[in-house]
């Protein structure tokens, strides 16, 4: 009994004994964590060059932490010495080559520092130790850009290390915010080539800053590049959509290059966002730009006409007084018979119905016909009449007035027309206070006459 007990705990002790054994060897090929250093370490930002377990095995080890230990406590000749005796006068054991480098950093020599690492990134590119280091260094030297550059690839290479991304994201805001301030003081020496370098930097950091891509493309536009003005005012408009500002530069944008749909987009966008009334009136001046670009050639050729005819200045009033038209009473329907193949055909026959143009007894309207001021007093006398059945009080001068022209007996059967339009201000008296009825209108005369009536009938 007590030979079987014996050999039981002798093979227990066997057992016990393969398993440190074995527990020891296992330590021995795992990577050393960082080592704790006595005290408050002097360089809390450096990263320790953690051993991989291809070189955990290797006497080294020992001497990389201790030499680890002498550094975080500011013993820089004992930590060189420490490292070199680590390397042994060989580069393979590279965790303490770039001890070394940190040592370098701690001595303020910076370029021996960013040797040593770049020299183990050559053949460790994803080293994050040897990344950190080059950044601290770079970062001393005041190359912050560079830094930062650093600082992400040892994050590429470690997505772990949150105190290097507390880091990375300090660096961004302030590199950042120094081009935001440099590209504003270009901008105020109007040196706008300056200010469009500072936002691409700034833009490199923060690419998804709409106050970068507006600043930017603000620049671009004194620069005279639109192109360019516009894709980045665009872009700043995709990230910020609620920017009325923005949205009325792209609008200004689009308008200057002849993109008037494009203008009132953004117009009636930046409207929608903040409906201030220079916005509305920005809006409505490129709607009416628009409207005028979207008219027939023969439309848009009328202020140039020597004579205006008949289906010219139905055109004219159904254009300008657009609303008041389409909103005056009508009568039995109208049959017109030689109008149909004209241009200007939907506003005849709209003008006709809303009886501001008479149509002759034979159906007919004889557009091509030229128009004399009696004609154009009669048009004016009955847009006159609609606009005071809008607001009777405002009428009142209108129709009462007797104004005495020396070629016009109060009797005659356009003398009414002709006073009324007179009265109103649209139409002007002639020299010697004649009003002139056979004389041929114009096409400006006409338009002006239709301008003073789109604003009496909007007041």
């Amino acid at each position: 009994m007590r030979t079987e007990r014996q050999a039981l705990m002798n093979g227990r002790a066997r057992r016990g004994l393969a398993l440190i054994v074995v527990t020891a060897w296992l330590a021995g090929c795992a990577p050393p964590p960082p080592p704790p250093a006595p005290g408050a370490p002097q360089y809390p930002n450096f990263l320790f060059p953690t051993v991989p377990g291809s070189l955990a095995g290797l006497p080294s080890v020992t001497a990389h932490v201790q030499a680890w230990r002498r550094l975080q406590a500011g013993d820089l000749p004992s930590a060189t010495a420490g490292f070199a005796d680590a390397l042994g006068g060989t580069s393979a054991f590279y965790p303490s080559e770039v001890g070394l480098g940190y040592v370098d950093v701690a001595a303020r020599r910076f370029d021996d520092a960013l040797a040593r690492f770049a020299a183990v990134l050559d053949r460790v590119p994803a080293y994050a130790p040897a990344w950190v280091g080059s950044a601290e260094a770079l970062l001393a030297s005041r190359r912050e850009g560079d830094a930062l550059a650093a600082y992400e690839s040892a994050l590429a290479a470690d997505p772990g290390l949150s105190d290097v991304r507390r880091r990375v994201e300090v660096l961004r805001f302030r590199s950042v915010q120094d081009a935001l301030e440099a590209a504003r003081l270009a901008e105020g020496a109007e040196r706008f080539g300056e200010a469009r370098l500072a936002y691409e930097r700034a833009l490199a950091v923060a690419p998804d800053s709409g106050v970068l891509y507006r600043g930017l493309g603000a620049a671009e536009l004194r620069l005279g590049d639109l192109g360019q003005a516009l894709d980045h005012i665009r872009r700043a408009n995709e990230l910020e959509p609620d920017d009325a500002d923005g949205l009325t530069l792209q609008g200004e944008i689009h308008e200057t290059l002849g993109d008037l749909e494009g203008a009132e987009a953004a117009f009636a966008r930046a409207a929608r966002v903040d409906p201030a009334p220079e916005r509305r009136a920005r809006l409505e001046r490129v709607r009416g730009r628009l409207a005028a670009v979207r008219l027939p050639p023969a439309y848009r050729a009328i202020p140039d006409n020597p004579r205006i005819t008949r289906a010219e200045l139905a055109s004219v009033v159904g254009v300008r007084l657009e609303r008041l038209v389409a909103d005056a009473p009508r009568g039995e329907a109208v049959l017109i018979t030689d109008t149909r193949a004209h241009w200007a055909d939907r506003w005849i026959l709209a003008v006709a119905q809303a009886g501001v143009m008479e149509v002759f007894a034979n159906h007919t309207f004889q557009p091509e016909s030229v128009v004399d001021r009696g004609e154009l007093a009669l048009v004016v006398s009955r847009v006159l009449t609609l606009i005071a059945q809008t607001a009777p009080g405002r009428g009142a001068a209108w129709q009462t007035g007797r104004y005495p022209f020396s070629d016009l007996e109060p009797g005659h059967l356009r003398y009414p027309a002709a006073s009324m339009a007179v009265a109103s201000k649209v139409l002007p008296v002639l020299d010697g206070n004649r009003f002139g009825l056979s004389n041929l209108v114009t096409g400006r005369e006409a338009l002006a006459a239709l301008e003073r009536l789109e604003r009496l009938a909007g007041s």
